[in-house]
């Protein structure tokens, strides 16, 4: 028969253990709880994930950021692989951001890659889908489309039209270059004398350029000593002569002048009248000189014609 001293240390030690066991418990669950990070989720359409695993890494340029939680085909749209992403919850997962698939070796097993993400954009929410950007596959897919693209382009340009439009245009060309060569060899030595020329007709140009230029000194030296000199005679003038006599000179000049200017007139009408009289003159002379001119030639010519007008005479 159990005392009741007895039931009440089997209670207390039943108490004391349960609690002990709730605390175990709880020091095991609760780092894991606190582990667990948000939830978010890609949608890649039309793509492959072969490669990617449940708890492949997911990393931001290259540092891991969480772990890939599960991979699942898309409920309403078969193109389309569901990724679910567990990250860390000190992680900033901005709209702007973009995930691709990336290939961590030479195994050919994948992870994806977190890209992009501004300071200036939103959080995404957990819970919210992560965007997807071409990745490296489809990068090199594009690669290979193109190159067959520009294959293909190159094929239909070496066609057998092409080749020989090609051929036609590549023996115009020759001929054309044969032609001008021609023409260039025909003309080399007038193109050397007109260099040559140009060359002398320059170096003349220079030399008449620089004695210009000396002669534009010397006109300038001359205009200032003309200019001194000029001022200097009429400070001279102005020091030596009053008011009164400055007049008296320039109206007895001006009178000088006015003479002057009737006697080169009177001087002006006399050498043109003697100048009609000494044309005239000079028009008889002429004459006489024609006259004397043919008398001579017809005196060489028969010299027996002087005889003949003396006998004539006679």
């Amino acid at each position: 028969m159990i005392s009741k001293e007895q039931k009440t240390r089997l209670a207390v030690f039943t108490t004391a253990s349960l609690a002990l066991f709730i605390l175990f418990l709880a020091l095991l669950i609760t780092p894991k709880l606190k582990a667990r990070g948000s939830l978010y989720v890609i949608n890649f359409s039309g793509t492959s994930v072969n490669g990617l695993s449940p708890n492949a890494s997911v990393k931001y340029l290259g540092v891991e950021v969480g772990k890939v939680a599960a991979i699942s085909v898309h409920p309403d749209d078969l193109s389309a692989i569901r990724v679910e992403l567990e990250l860390v919850k000190a992680f900033p997962v901005k709209k702007d951001m973009a995930a691709t698939l990336a290939f961590g070796g030479i195994t050919g097993s994948k992870f994806i890659e977190l890209a992009g993400g501004s300071n200036a954009s939103e959080r995404l929410l957990p819970g919210g889908e992560i965007p997807t950007a071409r990745g490296l596959g489809e990068k090199a897919e594009d690669i290979v489309a193109n190159i067959d693209m520009a294959v293909r382009r190159i094929n239909a340009l070496l066609g057998p039209d092409n080749q020989r439009q090609i051929a036609a245009f590549l023996e115009n060309t020759e001929k054309s270059a044969a032609v001008i060569s021609g023409v260039l060899e025909a003309k080399r030595e007038n193109l050397a004398n007109a260099i040559t020329n140009i060359e002398k007709a320059a170096a003349e140009f220079g030399a008449v350029t620089e004695n210009l230029r000396r002669i534009s000194a010397d006109l300038g030296g001359l205009t200032g000593k003309l200019d001194a000199k000029a001022g200097q005679a009429l400070d001279n003038l102005a020091q030596r002569f009053s008011d009164e006599e400055m007049g008296r000179v320039m109206r007895n000049l001006e009178a000088f002048i006015a003479t002057a200017s009737s006697s080169l007139k009177k001087i002006e009408d006399l050498v043109v009248t003697q100048q009609s009289d000494l044309r005239s003159t000079v028009e008889g002379l002429g004459a006489a000189v024609d006259n004397l001119s043919k008398l001579t030639r017809g005196l060489v010519e028969d010299p027996s014609a002087l005889l003949r007008t003396r006998k004539g005479k006679k």
